[in-house]
């Protein structure tokens, strides 16, 4: 890029930038001496100045604003463009040069006019049909002698990338030479504003867009939206020309905007001399790894989430070991002292043996206790376990009720009568029998112990279609409706002042409702008149 003139001079309204309005004075040179004067070519228009703008290495032109036609041509421009001051003057700037602008030339001018100025990269035909890429810079300007607005343009010939420094010495071609063939990254340069000026095969393939669709814009394109409102491409590109590099992971755009999980590296290029010429940016497309990390991250916490849970899960092993070891000491010490009491009255003959049929139901009592109660404690161990195992096989719930009602009948206070309705046809079911027994026998149990001052016990066996059931309802005691939620938990004891003194594991509701829920069934509790009376359902398939 050649240098403007280094000061104002007198009568010329171009500044050091280019930005200004056109010479209005043909006085002026270097060192204050009077500039040299040319003969004006035949034909030349009289807006065509002659000055030290001649002089500068930088193709200068001036256009009207009204009609586009060429007001002002130095001699840097005709060296470039291969026309001269006189053929090219009065001609229509976009015609003559073929001007391809990356973005259309009504942004253009409509950032003109709102900026004053606008730079970028456009592509440009010579007089012998070579294209050319050219560095362009446009500011409002105003000519005396044209008498109009005019846009002045100070254009660059990139091409060869004829630039000060070894970096940008290096051609267009060697840098394609050097990446072409690269397919896994995006390799492509910036401007220092962040426009693109340079594409790889790299970059077609992961962002999908073709060079000439792309080269000219903002690299911004590859950001989401809320990125761009944030601010995000120019705080890279600050960071990059502050650190000299920028990098980072994060979503990126393709053209058909779907996202992709992007490695960025942004370098800032810089000549010998330490000016910012532009930024390299390096984009690989790493979504499968990420996937891939994001799968792994995903199965670590879902492991770390299992032996969590294993781990909670020994630890509420252990305590209701333990709670169940306290239990099962608590409630077998009980029957095991009345037993252990008459065979001593006995052995010492406090007792005769004659008096042994009055004693034995209480003795047949506490056995069936310890049997339930062994019973509830090894299947319950197995549930906890998840060893419980069911067999099914068809049977006569009838028959299974009646079983079970007669292990009850010796044990049952003369307090207590217990009542059987059964239809008279069969009614099938397909379960585990043994384990129905026992969701039976424990639903009687409960009956009975929670029925202190005595009563019925009705045991009804009913079919519908569909399904089948057992129902146990009892005149005693009751429960209140809030505290039925915790009525089939494990150990889940609702203690009152009325059932305090009752024993109890707290197992028998929890075993029976998860034995009938393994066979498709379940338990469900149906308090009668408030705090007097209960009914405890067993529901199974039919078979």
């Amino acid at each position: 890029m050649g240098r403007a003139p280094t000061g104002t001079r007198k009568g010329s309204g171009v500044t050091r930038d280019g930005r200004g309005s056109l010479p209005t004075d043909e006085r002026g040179g270097r060192g204050g001496r009077p500039a040299r004067r040319r003969a004006k070519p035949r034909g030349e228009a009289a807006s065509q100045p002659v000055d030290a703008l001649d002089l500068a290495f930088d193709a200068i032109l001036a256009t009207s604003r009204r009609t586009g036609t060429i007001v002002y041509w130095n001699g840097a421009a005709a060296a470039l463009y291969g026309w001269t001051a006189a053929e090219a003057i009065g001609r229509r700037a976009d015609e003559l040069l073929r001007t391809r602008h990356p973005v259309p030339f009504e942004e253009i001018e409509e950032r003109i006019a709102r900026r004053g100025y606008w730079e970028g990269e456009v592509r440009q035909l010579a007089r012998d049909g070579r294209e050319l890429r050219v560095r362009s810079r446009c500011a409002i300007g105003r000519s005396a002698r044209a008498g109009a607005d005019t846009i002045v343009q100070v254009n660059s010939d990139v091409t060869r990338g004829v630039e000060d420094g070894p970096l940008v010495r290096t051609s267009e071609e060697s840098f394609r030479l050097l990446v072409s063939g690269v397919r896994d990254y995006a390799i492509f340069m910036l401007d220092p504003t962040g426009v693109i000026v340079s594409w790889n095969e790299g970059a077609q393939r992961i962002k999908g867009y073709e060079e000439s669709e792309i080269v000219g814009r903002h690299f911004s394109v590859f950001y989401e939206r809320a990125d761009v409102d944030a601010g995000k491409p120019r705080h890279e590109l600050i960071v990059a020309q502050r650190d000299g590099v920028y990098e980072e992971e994060g979503w990126r755009l393709r053209k058909d905007g779907s996202r992709f999980w992007a490695s960025v590296v942004i370098t800032a290029l810089r000549d010998s001399r330490g000016r910012l010429r532009g930024f390299g940016k390096v984009t690989r497309d790493i979504t499968t790894r990420r996937t891939a990390e994001e799968r792994r991250a995903d199965e670590l916490r879902r492991e770390a989430a299992q032996l969590r849970e294993r781990a909670e899960r020994m630890v509420q092993l252990e305590k209701a070991k333990g709670d169940f070891l306290n239990l099962a000491s608590h409630e077998l010490r009980g029957p095991l002292a009345v037993l252990k009491g008459y065979v001593s009255m006995f052995q010492d003959r406090t007792m005769a043996a004659d008096e042994l049929p009055e004693v034995l139901p209480v003795l047949t009592m506490k056995v069936h206790e310890m049997e339930l109660l062994v019973q509830q404690m090894l299947e319950t161990a197995r549930l906890e376990e998840d060893r419980l195992v069911l067999r099914p096989e068809p049977f006569d719930l009838r028959e299974a009720v009646e079983r079970v009602a007669a292990r009850f009948r010796p044990v049952i206070t003369a307090k207590h009568r217990l009542l059987l309705s059964v239809p008279d046809a069969p009614v099938l079911a397909t379960a585990d029998l043994g384990r129905v027994e026992t969701v039976i026998a424990n639903l009687i149990d409960n009956a009975v112990k929670y029925s202190p001052d005595g009563g019925e016990v009705c045991v009804t066996v009913t079919a519908e279609p569909g399904r089948v059931a057992v129902g146990v309802e009892d005149e005693g005691i009751g429960i209140a409706e809030d505290a039925i939620p915790r009525l089939f938990t494990r150990f889940g004891r609702i203690q009152t002042p009325e059932n305090e003194h009752i024993g109890g594991t707290g197992l028998g509701l929890y075993l029976s409702r998860e034995i009938a829920r393994r066979h498709g069934g379940d338990v469900v509790v149906e308090p009668r008149r408030p705090l007097r009376g209960t009914r405890f359902t067993l529901v199974l398939p039919a078979a």
